[in-house]
């Protein structure tokens, strides 16, 4: 194969080549992208998962047959080590990242643009926090539910431990050869439809509920994650509110997703609109989980933890509750504090709910994503001010 082809230059992400997985597109948090970028006749190509050869051949078909741009969204660590040797020699491409610590570091090292759902990513590259800010989870752990991955990742936590040092000079080594731009650093949001949270008035049947997952094991790949969180459970925080709710003697009607079978679309929302509030952390990484609006534009108001660079609205829809480090007394003041605020929180989530819907809608954030590229710096709404801040002073 020839060597290396030139980047183009003034990138048009609409004119690009995009592949995107086919594992996340299953999660309806990326259809209303995917359906953003076909009426925009965006050109697409899906993997649908590492074992996808006749995928694998139409995308190297495709990639060599011109010097289109390729902009990667979603793709998973598996599907990244067979694009790899479709790549090593032509590159000329972008990462869109889902959960960017887990993103081989041959693809972000070589990408030209640097694409973050959440802005955690760009925040630590550029000196403005640490992933994982200081917050420790516990050294062992049994997963909720019972697949093949957490349960080797439960056992793998504490090799994991007596690996980290290594890991960390090697991060050490990883981060010096990096070389990508602040302004090739951009944010992507994840995007919601206004026809995926219709505004319904459901009759509450639960204080609280938990329609999430909570359980986030992860391999750090990217050398700006700690290795020292390898395999640990980052929803700690999560799952531990959702274990004091759901005590045989709990005061509270609580719904929780361990309980239950998969819950349809439908299902869940009658759910989340039928609780008081919904569970929200983005986890001890601090991370600006899709939920976090998807249940703002419910009218459903949030327990959990607040993020630092995302979304200021946030305050206003919910009630702050640090549950990794809270007692089981200071949870008990804190569950009767957020309940005694909801009907002002509710309040604070439909009045925020038609300016969410156009901050985050899919055609508003692929705009977003190429007036970054252009130069453009992100508008009010999107960002808190510590984002915005100068990591030089």
């Amino acid at each position: 194969m020839p060597s290396s082809r030139p980047v183009p230059a003034g990138i048009k992400f609409q004119e690009c080549l995009w592949i995107r997985s086919g594992i996340m597109d299953q999660s309806s948090i990326f259809r209303s992208l995917c359906k953003a970028l076909v009426e925009r006749d965006v050109s697409i190509l899906t993997l649908k998962g590492p074992d996808d050869r006749e995928g694998l051949e139409q995308i190297r078909k495709t990639v060599w047959s011109s010097d289109r741009h390729v902009v990667f969204d979603g793709i998973m660590p598996h599907e990244a080590r067979r694009l790899y040797p479709i790549f090593k020699d032509r590159q000329n491409f972008s990462m869109s990242m889902v959960d960017w610590w887990t993103s081989p570091h041959w693809f972000t090292r070589n990408a030209h643009y640097l694409v973050f759902r959440n802005y955690n990513g760009i925040a630590v590259r550029r000196g403005l926090g640490s992933f994982g800010a200081g917050w420790r989870p516990p050294l062992l752990a049994w997963p909720e539910r019972i697949n093949a991955f957490a349960v080797a990742s439960c056992l793998l936590r504490g090799p994991a431990l007596l690996a980290a040092p290594a890991l960390e000079l090697l991060h050490q080594r990883q981060r010096a050869m990096e070389d990508i731009p602040v302004n090739r650093l951009l944010y992507f949001p994840f995007t919601i439809d206004a026809a995926q949270v219709p505004v319904n008035t459901v009759a509450a049947r639960y204080d609280f509920c938990n329609v999430s997952a909570n359980g986030g094991y992860w391999f750090m790949r990217d050398p700006h994650a700690s290795s020292w969180l390898n395999f640990a459970n980052l929803y700690y925080d999560r799952l531990r509110l959702a274990d004091f709710l759901s005590r045989p003697n709990s005061a509270y009607k609580f719904f929780d997703l361990r309980r239950s079978p998969y819950l349809k679309w439908p299902e869940y929302m009658q759910v989340v609109q039928g609780s008081r509030f919904a569970i929200a952390t983005g986890g001890l990484h601090q991370n600006s989980v899709a939920k976090y609006v998807e249940f703002a534009c419910l009218g459903t108001p949030m327990i959990g933890s607040d993020i630092p660079f995302e979304y200021p609205w946030l305050t206003q829809c919910l009630h702050p509750i640090e549950a990794a480090t809270a007692t089981p007394e200071n949870l008990s003041r804190q569950l009767s504090e957020a309940l005694a605020r909801q009907t002002q929180l509710r309040e604070n989530c439909l009045g925020v709910r038609d300016s969410l819907l156009k901050l985050y809608h899919p055609h508003r954030v692929l705009d977003l994503l190429q007036e970054q590229a252009d130069g453009q710096p992100i508008p009010p709404g999107y960002l808190k001010p510590a984002a915005c801040l100068d990591a030089s002073n």
